[in-house]
């Protein structure tokens, strides 16, 4: 049989949750089964140096918005597409638009909810949203929670594809480090700002500790302007993009997620797999997994006096946060890239078996 042709779309390919999910799916997906098609509205990212060679890569195109769906209805005939999986609120709606009947994968990996609070036009995103989503044939979330948002859709919950194999042994812990690391896209959602500002308020109070933030973005500048308004340009840095962070979350004292939205939290579960304590805000995703002081710990969102409270008990408390570890670990474990593979693969043959062929499909 020929192997079915999957087309992902995103807007780039740049380091981030969604892109990350789809370069291991890409690399995993059995290729007697399934050939990946990666579709960008621009073909730009770190992430492309990281697909498999064979992969192909095709232009969208185009910078204006209103046409994007017939732009992508095109690429799907011309390559012959059996099925279209898409990512990012803006590429779900331009996939949902398309005039075409390749069956279409829609994902979100924020709560919808919090995502539209904070968008521009909510009420007509929301029903824009609503509506086209009858045209999906599977909604695709990575958490029980994000499902529980979406009504009236053909919802499945496929796991993040995080790591590459069960972890190992936890490796020895270190009581006196006082090193934090903090890692994400540098937007408004990843609530940097209200991290620098816990910090802040913890170099006031005499805490020793260096943070570094690693990952890129928008708000790189704002952030430098604010690091060196508070004095903490020797003790916060912004590392950059990391191709590798588990050298760096394995000699953490903490691994801290300050969002104000997250949908899951892929690098959570990097550092509970190499036993790096992990304090995240309850922003959606990382409540879902991390129980609070049993497999790590939680604080509100948006809130710096209490992220700094919390972080300087957790420095002084080396026991406390040893005795998550374990769990933490045994967390981690369940979001193997083959495990969510599996899922994603059951899913494709799912809407797969009730779509009959496109025009363009390939299969025999």
């Amino acid at each position: 049989m020929t192997p079915r042709r999957v087309a992902f779309l995103l807007p780039h390919f740049r380091p981030g949750g969604a892109e990350r999910v789809v370069l291991n799916w890409i690399a995993a997906l059995d290729r007697d089964r399934f050939e990946p098609v990666l579709m960008l509205g621009r073909v730009d990212g770190a992430f492309l140096d990281l697909l498999p060679r064979e992969t192909q890569v095709v232009a969208i195109g185009g910078d204006r918005a209103l046409s994007r769906p017939w732009r992508i209805a095109r690429r799907l005939r011309e390559h012959g597409i059996d099925v279209a999986y898409s990512a990012t609120s803006a590429m779900n709606l331009a996939l949902l638009a398309a005039p075409t009947r390749t069956p279409r994968i829609v994902s979100e990996h924020t709560p919808p909810a919090a995502f539209l609070a904070e968008a521009k036009w909510p009420l007509l995103r929301g029903t824009a949203t609503r509506l086209l989503r009858r045209r999906a044939s599977a909604v695709a979330v990575p958490t029980r929670a994000i499902a529980a948002e979406i009504a009236g859709a053909r919802v499945r919950v496929v796991r993040n594809p995080v790591l590459a194999a069960v972890p190992a042994p936890l490796p020895a812990f270190d009581p006196a480090t006082r090193h934090l690391v903090a890692a994400g896209r540098l937007v408004p959602a990843k609530g940097f700002d209200t991290l620098i500002d816990a910090a802040a308020r913890l170099a006031a109070a005499g805490e020793r500790f260096m943070l570094a933030i690693h990952g890129d973005g928008p708000e790189r500048a704002a952030l430098e302007r604010q690091i060196a308004r508070a004095g903490l340009s020797g003790t916060v840095t912004l590392a950059g993009h990391t191709p590798d962070l588990a050298p760096v979350l394995a000699h953490a004292a903490l691994l801290v997620s300050s969002s104000r939205r997250e949908g899951f939290g892929n690098v959570l579960i990097e550092a509970m797999a190499v036993g790096t304590p992990v304090l995240a805000t309850r922003a959606g995703g990382p409540e879902t997994f991390i129980e609070h002081d049993r497999n790590g710990f939680l604080v509100e969102p948006g809130d710096a006096a209490a992220l700094a409270a919390t972080i300087a008990s957790l420095l002084h408390d080396a026991a406390r946060r040893a005795r998550v570890r374990a769990a933490a670990r045994d967390t981690a474990a369940r979001y193997t890239v083959a495990a969510s593979t599996d899922e994603f693969t059951a899913l494709l043959d799912a809407v797969l078996a009730r779509s009959r062929p496109t025009s363009g499909s390939r299969a025999t």
